[in-house]
């Protein structure tokens, strides 16, 4: 993550896997979804009530990932985040 709060844009192997988080995360939020129904849906319930981690602050860092306008701080927090989704995930088998 470092490189890019450094400006740099993530690279296409990079992009293709923040799309595919991204787009399982606006699934998640779609108004009249059974969330807690799919195994996305309850790590990322568990995520925020285990470590405070919303979907809205992961598609923001996705955001600012993309931008590259992450500062020192931010890039570290983000990688703690995605750190903390990769946990609840292998938690969960998924």
């Amino acid at each position: 993550m470092v490189r890019y709060r450094q400006g740099q844009m993530p690279d296409p192997e990079e992009r293709a896997r923040l799309d595919e988080l991204e787009a399982r995360l606006q699934e998640v939020e779609e108004p009249d979804r059974n969330v807690a129904a799919t195994t996305v849906g309850r790590v990322l319930q568990d995520l925020h009530r285990n470590q405070g981690v919303s979907v809205a602050r992961l598609r923001q860092w996705i955001g600012r990932l993309r931008g590259g306008t992450l500062s020192a701080e931010q890039a570290s927090v983000a990688e703690s985040d995605f750190d903390a989704l990769e946990r609840e995930a292998d938690q969960r088998g998924g």
